[in-house]
């Protein structure tokens, strides 16, 4: 243990420093000094298998042509460490940002527990690095600081923009605020010395390292950082139109931000191409509106709409992105909301224009796009989706256009080659930042925010699209290469969140009365593992589920390459944890699993369900399969159709294989045919309905434990919820009284992808 404790014990040399397993650059190479006279860079992106060149060549898609928007390595042994794949001395590009040569990165908030000792100090790493012991509880109970022992030991913020190289800071400069060290209210806290060898370290939340200084042996963790996502991104100035064209609305918005400073006449936003007069500039402002003089201090009211395509990841970004638009004062246009328009009619000429009200159906003045890139024809998708919203725009009406998630990181700057009326595009990583990005699109400009970043936490609640059960994010991006899937690409690297967040984030859902957590991740398994010191997975299920009120606790999605059986029993042991696992396979076949470079054989899979069915024998597990992969030969499907009927999964999601941007598999030459693609999509979906039902219909007459969600939508007098399996269940009750409730039901029906019955005081059957 002392020997990994000694390898977060930073040297003071400038030679090349190696830990745990990753060469740092020397210190007058790394990004977390910035300062006024030095501009400081690390190296660029590189892969460990292939040369810069061969990675920077890959630029154009082989399914649609179009240019790709590459920021991550997508070749099996690419670097995936997140502290040397995100360069914050990236130049954003912007035609008219002020580029002073500073880092995105501004900080890192801290917590420390400070020790006499390195002995006590590497006895309590090891407690917080197999999650036994929370940071902030231990800071409180053993810490000796006094200053911050109350405070869970937290640091707060510290400035990065702090220069060591230049020796002490000029008393006689002290209170020049230009020259004034940024961090020297944290002296008495975390002296200079531990500063110093703290932001000369690549770090991302999460990570616990352990210094010493004056004051003795220091624990720190970073809890999270905060990045300039402006300075990431590309902003570019929009080109505006004068159009003769009538407007046809006009307002009077009282805002400097519109009017300019020191400005006290009106204005009339006539168009938003040729303005920067837009609703959302004024709500980013706090305009008022003055409505025909009946009502001159009216709210400016901005309404939103967001639709969603695929995973669970995508629904939980959603999520944040409408806390953060709700916390800049917009609101959800409601579903059948009308409004009022004034229209001019010409009375076929023989009278003069006239004009009439009419009510219809009101449309949101911003337009959320959070797309999914993992099936074909993602993109032209997109595409369709906002043709109507850009012509819209394009006949003068005031809205904004934003395209967020899989694809927007894909295709980048390309989007808005192809459609100019699209305002905003951004990567998922920038999920909960989107009101920082909207400020400059509030200024007339375009933005493309794609670029690599740290994850931070959020600034906003996310709005929880249910009262019951909530998703919450342990991990972001993916390290794998399977030469299928674009998710890598498109989600970037690893980053697990601190253990402390997440619990804190399950606590507040319970005390707002959430029943039920499910926690997210691409590869929710690796969780941990991108940390300093790695963490565990299966601890985390443990402490998470230990938090007091947390009725149910789930978790997706699993990797059976690195799932381990720890996790299995963790969820056994773990009384909240439900008796579910969505463990995706892809194929049965040991040939077509090499090819897709899963990292795993069907023999590894299996054991890890033996284990599931040794630990938890009426678990229910599900999985995703591909079938028609290049190469895929019949035998190869018969090996997957083999695996089923070994272990008659609760449900699996099918898909036949389809070439994705930016993968290897895409280019193969030994693709299938759509016919046998079908085919064999027919054939493994008919034999998922017989398995589904066989599984369900074991649970006839059994009492099950359900948590109710919500009305059942078709039957107005009953309602929905699911058991532990996952199961969806139907029964007779009063939604206003049972949400949220966990109910006794016999079951009396079960079908294919559902059950029904009936409330009862009879115990839960046991299995």
């Amino acid at each position: 243990m002392m020997t990994s404790i000694a390898l977060l014990l930073l040297a003071s040399s400038s030679t090349p420093t190696t830990i745990h397993g990753f060469q740092l650059p020397p210190r007058n190479q790394r990004h977390h000094i910035t300062t006024t006279t030095t501009t400081h860079h690390i190296p660029a992106l590189h892969s460990t298998t292939a040369s810069e060149e061969e990675v920077a060549t890959v630029i154009t898609s082989p399914i649609t042509g179009s240019e790709t928007n590459i920021k991550y390595p997508t070749a099996r042994g690419s670097e995936v460490n997140s502290r040397l794949i995100i360069d914050y001395s990236t130049s954003s590009g912007n035609d008219n940002a002020d580029d002073d040569g500073t880092s995105p990165l501004l900080a890192l908030r801290l917590n420390h527990i400070l020790f006499a000792s390195q002995e006590l100090a590497a006895q309590t790493l090891d407690k917080l690095t197999k999650a036994e012991w929370n940071f902030e509880e231990m800071a409180k109970v053993v810490s000796n600081c006094g200053e911050t022992r109350e405070e869970g030991g937290s640091v707060g913020w510290v400035n990065l923009s702090e220069d060591f190289d230049n020796g002490a800071y000029d008393a006689a400069t002290a209170d020049d605020e230009e020259t004034k060290n940024p961090n020297e209210h944290l002296d008495l806290i975390l002296p200079s010395s531990a500063r110093e060898k703290i932001l000369s370290t690549p770090t991302k939340p999460g990570d616990i390292l352990m210094v010493e200084s004056s004051r003795g042996v220091h624990l720190v963790q970073v809890v999270d950082v905060m990045v300039d996502v402006r300075k990431l991104s590309y902003i570019k100035a929009r080109k505006t139109k004068k159009k003769k064209k009538k407007a046809t609305t006009t307002m009077v918005i009282h805002n400097e931000m519109e009017l300019g400073e020191g400005k006290t006449n009106v204005v009339e936003r006539k168009d938003s191409h040729n303005s920067k007069g837009t609703k959302l500039a004024g709500v980013l402002g706090g305009a008022l509106v003055e409505d025909n003089g009946n009502n001159p201090q009216q709210q400016l009211d901005l309404t939103y709409k967001i639709e969603t395509m695929g995973c669970q990841m995508n629904a939980a970004d959603s999520e944040r992105i409408e806390g953060q638009l709700m916390s800049l004062g917009i609101r959800a246009l409601l579903e059948d909301e009308m409004t009022e328009v004034e229209v001019e009619t010409d009375n076929d000429g023989l009278m003069k224009e006239t004009k009439k009200i009419k009510r219809e159906k009101k449309k949101p003045d911003v337009i959320v796009l959070n797309t999914c890139s993992i099936r074909d024809h993602a993109e032209q998708k997109v595409y369709s989706y906002l043709g109507p919203h850009a012509k819209r725009k394009r006949a003068g009406e005031d809205i904004t256009i934003i395209v967020a998630g899989c694809v927007a990181q894909q295709e980048g700057q390309s989007l808005l080659r192809r459609i100019p009326e699209i305002d905003l595009v951004m990567g998922p990583q920038y999920a909960n930042r989107i009101s920082d990005l909207l400020e400059d699109v509030a200024n007339g400009n375009q933005v493309v925010a794609t670029e690599a970043s740290h994850i931070m936490e959020d600034s906003t609640k996310p709005r929880r699209q249910s009262s019951v059960c909530a998703w919450v994010n342990v991990i972001y991006g993916c390290n794998e290469r399977c030469t299928y899937c674009i998710v890598p690409t498109t989600r970037g690297v690893e980053q697990s969140r601190p253990v402390e967040s997440i619990v804190d984030e399950v606590k507040e859902l319970v005390s707002q009365g959430f029943k039920e957590v499910t926690l997210l991740g691409q590869n929710i398994d690796a969780y941990g593992r991108d940390m300093l010191p790695k963490r565990k997975f299966s601890d985390l299920m443990r402490i998470v589920g230990d938090t007091p009120g947390l009725e149910r606790l789930r978790f997706v999605t699993s990797h059976p390459r690195y799932m381990s059986l720890g996790v299995v029993d963790a969820v056994a042991e773990t009384k909240a944890a439900c008796e579910y696992f969505h463990i995706p396979f892809q194929s049965g076949s040991n040939a077509i699993l090499k090819a897709m470079g899963r990292g795993h054989t069907r023999e590894k899979f299996l054991q890890i369900v033996d284990r599931v069915r040794q630990r938890l024998p009426d678990a229910a597990i599900t999985a995703d399969v591909i079938v028609g992969f290049p190469g895929e030969t019949e035998q190869d499907f018969l090996d997957t159709l083999d695996i089923m009927e070994q272990v008659k999964f609760d449900t699996v999601n099918t898909a036949a294989y389809s070439p994705r941007p930016n993968t290897p598999a895409a280019t193969w030459e030994n693709q299938l045919s759509e016919d046998i693609k079908q085919d064999r999509l027919h054939r493994i979906n008919e034999l998922v309905l017989k398995h589904a039902t066989e599984r369900r219909a074991r649970m006839m007459d059994r009492v099950v434990e359900v948590l109710v969600e919500e009305r059942n939508v078709k039957v107005p007098t009953q309602v929905m919820g699911r058991t532990t399996h996952g199961y969806i269940v139907y029964f007779e009750g009063d939604i206003d009284e049972l949400q949220g409730q966990l109910m006794n039901v016999k079951i009396d029906k079960c079908e294919r992808f559902y059950l029904a019955g009936k409330i009862t005081e009879e115990e839960v059957t046991k299995m």
